[in-house]
C-alpha cells in the first residue's frame, strides 16, 4: 500500500513559531542543520528541513523550540557542564530535566499542543526513536533515562515507566521545576547519584576509543542550554596526551551556534595524565559521547532519540537561501539637482572651440522648442488644475456632514410643535490628506525611442505640481557611475553604495539616482532644470554624444536598486515636507536586474530578510520580477507609500502581454481600453496601481493645427471633438496621477 507523505506548509510553520513566541523572532529553514535550534543572542529559531514528518511533529518540535526561546537563559549551565571528560553526558542530565520543564510550560501557554506533543510522541515511539524494542523497562534501567521516557512517553499513556519509592521524588520535583536554576540542581543530584559504569559491563569502552569515538548530539532535538546547535566532536587522545577540541578554549559557549567543548579526557594540568574535568570531579565513567547503540549506559534513550529526530532530515531537499536587505548609503547614489547642476557647468566650460558654436545653436534650438512647449500646455495645465480641484471639492463635500450642537437656535425654536429641529447645526469636515509625489524614471537605453514623450508627460505633471503646491521629486535612475574616484582612477566597487555587513546582504549593481526637479527648486533653479531636462531627451533620442554630459546617458535598467533605495528615501521626503501621504511612482519599461536573490532561487527557495523589521519575504517563481516584487512589498510596508507602476511598452497591441500581467485571461476588454484610452490598469504585481501605457504618446495640446485654413464647418467640428480626446488621452501620466493625489 502506498502511503502518501505529509505535505508541511514551512511558511506556516514559521508564522506559528512566532505567534508563539509573541516577538517577531526570526525562523530559518537550512537542510544542513543537524537539529533544530534556537540561538538566543539573536533571536533566531533555526528549523531542518525534515522530510516525512506529520504536522503534529513539526508542531510539537516547534513548540519545543519556542519554548526554549521564551524560558532557557543562555547563561547558568556552564559551571556545572563544565569541559573535558564527562562534560557532554552532565550536559545530558540538563536537556532531560530542561525539557520537562520547557515543554510543560509551552503546553500551560498554548493547551492546544498537548494533543500535538501526544501525537508526535506516540509516532517517535511507533518509529522506535528510543530504541525500546529490545529493551525492557524496569529499574533497572538507568534513572535519568526513566525520567525521560517518563515525561516523553509516561505522561501520555504510550509506556508504563517503573519509579522505586525512594525515586520518585525525583519524579514529582521534576514535574514541578520552576527556575532554571532549579533544573541545573536537579539535573546535578541524578547526575551525582548515577552509579559509576564500568567499562566491561558496555564492552564497547575500549573500542569505541579506538575509533575516535564518534560523537553523538549531547542536545536534544531542540537546543542547548546555551541556545546552540550541538554538533560531531572527537576525543581523539594519543601516547602524547595532545588535545582535539572544539569550540571556544574559555569552554564557555558564546550563545550561538556552535558545538559544545570536549577533550580527550586528559587534563592540560594532570601531570600523571588521569583524567579530571574541569570542575574537579573525578570521571564518572559516563561517557555519553562513547554511547552505542544497546549497551544500556545512561542517557541511550535521549541520544537514541536525538539521532532518530536528526535522520528525518531531508538532506536531499533544496536548500533555502537567505539574502538580507540592505542600508543603503544614499550620499553615494543621490546626485542632487546642485551636483546635477555643476556637472553640467563643468561640461559646458569643457567644450572646445569646435564644437561650441554647433553646441551652442543646438542648445538655443531646444531652449526655444522647450519654451513653446510649455507655452502650448498653460491652458493644458489650467484644466487639470481645475479638475483637480473640482474633485477635491467633491471629495470635500462627501466629507462634510451636518451635526447638531445642543444650542438651541432662538429663530427655529419657535417651531417646536411641529418640528424637531430647533437646535443650531454645524458643518463637520472630515480631515483630508495632503500629497506628495517622487517618481523614479527608467533611464536606460531602451527608452532612447520614448524618451522625449516620456519627459513632457513629466513636465505637464510637475508644472502642475507647482501650480497646487504639491511637493514633488523626480530622480532618474541609471547605471552610470557618478561620484568620486579612487586613488587608481577606477571608481570602488558596489560596496559603496551599501552600508556593510555579512555575506547574505544584497549587492547592488553600479547605479545613480539623478535628481532632475524638485519642488525644493527655486523658481529660476527649476525653469532651467526644466530645459535641461529636455534638451537631455532630445539628445539621448539619438546619438548626440557631444551634446550632453557622459554622466547622464543611457544604461542598464537599475530598478531594483531604485526600489531599495526608496525604501529610505520615501520616509525622509515626508518627514520633509510634513505631508500624510506619499505616492511613489516607478516608470519604466522593462525590468531591472537581481542583486542576487533571485539567482539562488533557481536552486531552492529564496528568502529576503528585511533586519529592521525582522521580516522574511519569499520569492516567488512565477518571474524573474517576483525578487522586484518583494522589494516593493517591503516598501509599502516599511513606508505606507502610496505605489503607482507605470509600465510603458511601444507597441500598438498588448497581446504579447496576456501572460505577463493578465494570467492568460480574455484580452478583449484590456484591448479596448488600450485602443480607447491608450492605457490599461492591472491589479497587483507589487504595486497599488500599475498602469500600462502606451510609450511612444506623443503629448498633444492644440487641435486645430493640422487642418487647413479653409476647412468646413464639418471638419472643425469633428477636429475638435477628436482633439479634446486626444488632448486628454495623450497626458495619460498627469490624469492617473490627478485622481490618485486628489483624494
Amino acid at each position: 500500500m502506498l502511503v502518501e507523505k505529509p505535505i508541511v506548509n514551512r511558511d506556516s510553520k514559521s508564522l506559528l513559531a512566532r505567534c508563539m513566541a509573541t516577538e517577531d523572532i526570526r525562523v530559518i529553514h537550512d537542510k544542513s542543520a543537524e537539529t533544530a535550534y534556537f540561538d538566543t543572542e539573536n533571536r533566531v529559531l533555526c528549523l531542518p528541513i525534515w522530510e516525512d514528518m506529520s504536522n503534529s511533529m513539526y508542531d510539537m518540535l516547534v513548540g519545543h523550540e519556542v519554548s526554549h526561546a521564551l524560558h532557557t537563559p543562555k547563561e547558568g549551565w556552564q559551571d556545572f557542564v563544565g569541559k573535558g571528560k564527562g562534560s557532554r553526558m552532565r550536559h545530558m542530565f540538563i536537556n532531560v530535566v530542561e525539557d520537562a520543564r520547557i515543554e510543560r510550560l509551552i503546553k500551560d501557554r498554548f493547551p492546544g499542543l498537548k494533543r500535538d506533543f501526544a501525537t508526535a510522541y506516540k509516532e517517535f515511539a511507533d518509529r522506535d526513536l528510543f530504541e525500546l524494542a529490545n529493551r525492557t523497562i524496569d529499574t533497572n534501567m538507568p534513572l535519568i533515562d526513566r525520567l525521560n521516557l517518563y515525561f516523553k512517553l509516561g505522561l501520555f499513556g504510550l509506556e508504563t515507566i517503573p519509579f522505586t519509592d525512594e525515586e520518585q521524588q525525583y519524579v514529582t520535583r521534576m514535574a514541578n521545576t520552576e527556575s532554571f536554576d532549579e533544573v541545573v540542581a536537579l539535573a546535578k543530584e541524578l547526575y551525582d547519584i548515577m552509579p559509576e559504569q564500568d567499562d566491561s559491563e558496555s564492552g564497547e569502552g575500549e573500542e569505541s576509543e579506538q575509533q575516535g569515538n564518534q560523537g553523538q548530539s549531547g542536545d536534544d532535538t531542540g537546543e542547548s542550554q546555551d541556545g546552540s546547535q550541538s554538533g560531531s566532536e572527537s576525543e581523539d587522545g594519543d601516547e602524547n596526551g595532545s588535545q582535539s577540541s572544539a569550540g571556544d578554549e574559555s569552554g564557555e559557549d558564546s550563545g550561538q551556534s556552535q558545538t559544545d567543548d570536549t577533550d580527550d579526557g586528559e587534563s592540560a594540568d594532570s601531570e600523571d595524565g588521569e583524567s579530571q574535568d574541569s570542575t574537579g570531579n573525578e570521571p564518572s565513567g559516563l561517557e555519553y559521547d562513547d554511547y552505542q547503540e544497546g549497551t544500556g549506559k545512561a542517557g541511550a534513550t535521549q541520544n537514541a532519540y536525538e539521532q532518530g529526530v536528526n535522520q528525518l532530515n531531508n538532506t536531499d531537499a533544496k536548500q533555502w537561501e537567505y539574502s538580507t536587505l540592505p542600508e543603503m548609503r544614499l550620499e553615494n547614489c543621490i546626485v542632487d539637482y546642485k551636483q546635477v547642476r555643476s556637472i553640467w557647468e563643468t561640461f559646458e566650460s569643457n567644450i572646445n572651440e569646435n564644437s561650441l558654436e554647433r553646441y551652442t545653436a543646438k542648445r538655443e534650438e531646444s531652449r526655444t522648442e522647450c519654451n513653446e512647449f510649455l507655452n502650448r500646455i498653460k491652458s493644458t495645465v489650467a484644466n487639470m488644475v481645475q479638475q483637480f480641484q473640482m474633485k477635491q471639492a467633491a471629495d470635500a463635500d462627501k466629507r462634510t456632514d451636518i451635526a447638531k450642537t445642543g444650542i438651541l437656535d432662538t429663530v427655529s425654536m419657535i417651531n417646536y410643535r411641529w418640528s424637531e429641529d430647533i437646535f443650531l447645526k454645524n458643518e463637520v469636515h472630515a480631515d483630508s490628506k495632503n500629497h506628495g509625489i517622487v517618481m523614479y524614471i527608467d533611464w536606460s537605453g531602451s527608452m532612447c525611442g520614448i524618451i522625449k514623450d516620456t519627459v513632457e508627460q513629466l513636465i505637464i505633471l510637475t508644472e502642475f505640481c507647482q501650480k497646487v503646491n504639491i511637493p514633488f521629486d523626480v530622480y532618474a535612475f541609471s547605471s552610470r557611475r557618478i561620484g568620486e574616484l579612487n586613488q587608481n582612477g577606477h571608481f570602488v566597487d558596489g560596496e559603496q553604495y551599501v552600508v556593510t555587513g555579512d555575506d547574505q546582504v544584497l549587492k547592488p549593481h553600479d547605479f545613480s539616482l539623478i535628481q532632475y526637479l524638485s519642488s525644493d527648486m527655486k523658481t529660476n533653479e527649476y525653469k532651467q532644470a526644466v530645459q535641461k531636462l529636455y534638451c537631455l531627451a532630445e539628445s539621448s533620442s539619438y546619438y548626440a554624444g557631444a551634446q550632453r554630459p557622459k554622466e547622464f546617458g543611457m544604461g542598464c535598467t537599475p530598478l531594483n536598486e531604485a526600489i531599495v533605495s526608496a525604501i529610505q528615501m520615501v520616509p525622509a521626503f515626508q518627514a520633509k515636507h510634513n505631508i500624510q501621504i506619499v505616492n511613489t511612482v516607478f516608470l519604466s519599461d522593462g525590468d531591472g536586474h537581481s542583486m542576487g536573490a533571485y539567482n539562488s532561487f533557481r536552486s531552492g527557495k529564496s528568502i529576503i530578510h528585511d533586519p529592521k523589521t525582522r521580516k522574511d519575504y519569499a520569492i516567488g517563481a512565477e518571474h524573474y520580477s517576483a525578487e522586484t516584487n518583494a522589494y516593493l512589498r517591503i516598501l509599502q510596508e516599511r513606508t505606507g507609500t502610496n505605489l503607482i507602476g507605470i509600465r510603458l511598452v511601444n507597441s500598438k497591441s498588448i497581446k504579447n502581454l496576456q501572460y505577463r500581467y493578465f494570467d492568460n485571461e480574455d484580452m478583449s476588454l484590456p484591448a479596448q481600453s488600450w485602443k480607447k484610452n491608450n492605457f490599461v490598469a492591472v491589479d497587483g504585481h507589487g504595486y497599488d496601481k500599475l498602469f500600462i501605457v502606451r510609450g511612444n504618446l506623443h503629448v498633444e495640446t492644440d487641435v486645430l493645427d493640422n487642418l487647413a485654413d479653409d476647412a468646413s464647418y464639418v471638419k472643425l467640428k469633428n477636429a475638435f471633438m477628436k482633439g479634446a480626446n486626444n488632448t486628454k488621452s495623450s497626458r495619460v501620466i498627469a490624469n492617473q496621477m490627478i485622481d490618485i493625489i486628489a483624494n
